[in-house]
């Protein structure tokens, strides 16, 4: 196949070790969204013996991940459908009563919206509520967790609020998992609650000792000589000025390349070599100053092309950049680095 992510077991594994010693807690690693991007069934083979919970989105991501891994599963979001394999996210006192009417014993965790104003709960007594109810039921309260909507001061204050709903646990003498620091917050602040949910920080950040776990790369398919006046791709978004080679790469928007990137410069051998249009299926560089020839790899992501930016270009955050190359059509390949990879696979990029 042209292209292909590759995935750095050490990197990963570096990151979840920097993580565990700073933060001395469970780590729930959250593979949702095929992993932000990078892999979910190649992520979860190389760090299943070093992370305690796994989280997703959704119940099809659950089931995607159960094959995967004998370690509980958390649904971060909007309940479904109930099945006693995984571990359930109440938002509200209706998410409660609805998992006691199943009556079966199933785990779950009670969120608490304490300033991001998406989900959880709003309202200390029907909080309360959902303790009675659940202490009275088979369902088993696995964990308590809220989330931070910033890694700056406001994290205190959310915090501040998030510690009245905990007091109740006391007075009702239940002892779930409490979890809040995210990717970003634990970078910052460590509240030293029973767990920790780490996403972004896994795979592509640079901060705190922490290492990109994916790179892209791609070959060159086609190589055109352009003279002035023409046409490169669609529409007149390109037009030559002066006579131009031209390579075409086949990674194109519905791989996650975005049609925003023309006008990116690309780092290709330390040469600068700029996106002249973006199709569906292929995107079209400049390769005028390069000696490159047909079929020559290219790094389209790695550390002299970051997310970062991607996301610059976009005026986005490197989530999404990430998120988006989860479409590339291609192959996703594990990097043995020493002894550090446990399981070796390729797969045909079927996601």
């Amino acid at each position: 196949m042209f292209n292909k992510i590759i995935i750095n077991s050490a990197n990963l594994i570096n990151n979840i070790e920097l993580i565990k010693a700073k933060k001395a807690c469970k780590i729930c690693a959250m593979v949702k969204a095929n992993a932000y991007g990078v892999g979910d069934r190649e992520v979860v083979k190389i760090i299943d013996n070093y992370v305690d919970f796994y989280g997703v989105a959704c119940y099809r991501e659950a089931c995607r991940i159960k094959n995967l891994t004998a370690r509980p599963i958390l649904i971060v979001g909007p309940i479904e459908r109930l099945n006693c394999r995984f571990s359930y996210t109440c938002m509200s006192l209706a998410d409660v009563k609805r998992v006691i009417r199943f009556n079966k014993p199933i785990n779950v965790h009670l969120k608490v919206n304490t300033g991001m104003n998406r989900y959880g709960f709003n309202d200390l007594s029907e909080f309360e509520t959902a303790l009675k109810l659940i202490k009275n039921s088979i369902v088993n309260l696995q964990g308590v967790f809220t989330h931070f909507a910033t890694a700056d001061k406001l994290v205190e204050k959310q915090n501040r609020r998030f510690k009245k709903y905990l007091k109740l646990l006391e007075f009702y003498d239940l002892h779930p998992i409490i979890h809040a620091d995210n990717s970003a917050v634990s970078l910052k602040f460590n509240h030293r609650y029973d767990m920790v949910r780490v996403g972004f920080n896994l795979y592509n950040s640079h901060e705190n000792g922490l290492l990109p776990a994916a790179e892209i790369k791609t070959k060159i398919c086609a190589i055109n000589t352009v003279k002035s006046g023409e046409l490169v791709g669609y529409d007149y978004r390109a037009v030559a000025n002066k006579q131009v080679r031209v390579a075409v790469l086949p990674v194109g928007y519905a791989d996650g390349f975005d049609m925003h990137y023309i006008g990116l410069n690309l780092n290709v051998g330390g040469k600068s070599c700029k996106v002249l249009n973006v199709c569906m299926d292929c995107f079209m560089l400049d390769i005028s100053n390069t000696n490159l020839k047909l079929n020559d790899e290219v790094y389209i992501l790695d550390k002299f092309n970051p997310l970062s930016q991607y996301a610059g270009k976009l005026n986005t955050t490197e989530y999404e950049v990430m998120t988006k190359f989860s479409h590339l059509r291609g192959s996703r390949v594990i990097k043995k680095i020493g002894n550090r990879l446990l399981v070796s696979i390729a797969t045909n990029g079927e996601y």
